[in-house]
């Protein structure tokens, strides 16, 4: 697909994804017993590619508009999810280069990505008096599990996003801007 196609079908696709993300968390959270809530971030390991298509400003807006839903539909309170993704999107963005030199640090990025997301968005909530402080219960019960799963996620998908996003397997065709 084009960098052009991208520009108009990727914000439909991260919007559906950021549904599929509620739905896959909820029926994770329904088949998990005990207090472990694994954290579906679908959005998150395709925001990790899409920073290869598009320009800074336009993942800035991207992330503006999907932390806007995501605060707005699982959240309830704006500002969480709205500083973070674009902060994410502007990391992901600068260390390009070094993310996409193999397939083991895109798997690198997605925990990295996914364990800042969900520590900065508890504590963010916490500071917001919305979220609890404890910290082992955090990593036991949400972290870990959303861990694994967006692991096993980012695995199944990566050869997927490979294609779509027009990366070489070993990636020795990626160019940098």
């Amino acid at each position: 697909m084009s960098r052009f196609s991208l520009q108009f079908i990727e914000p439909i696709m991260l919007f559906l994804l950021l549904l599929i993300d509620g739905q896959l968390t909820q029926v994770l959270g329904h088949l998990m017993s005990g207090p472990y809530l694994p954290v579906s971030h679908l959005v998150l390991i395709f925001l990790i590619y899409a920073v290869t298509c598009h320009r800074q400003s336009y993942l800035v807006f991207l992330g503006i508009f999907l932390g806007l839903v995501y605060d707005a539909y699982f959240i309830g309170v704006y500002g969480i999810a709205s500083l973070l993704f674009p902060i994410i999107a502007l990391f992901l963005y600068n260390i390009q280069t070094v993310v996409f030199t193999n397939r083991w640090t895109r798997l690198f990025t997605v925990i990295i990505v996914v364990a800042a997301f969900e520590v900065l968005s508890a504590v963010l909530a916490g500071i917001a008096g919305i979220g609890t402080h404890d910290v082992l219960g955090l990593i036991a019960y949400q972290l870990a599990p959303s861990l694994l799963i967006n692991i096993v996620f980012a695995l199944l998908l990566q050869a997927a996003l490979e294609r779509l996003y027009k990366l070489g397997v070993g990636n020795m065709s990626y160019k940098t801007k």
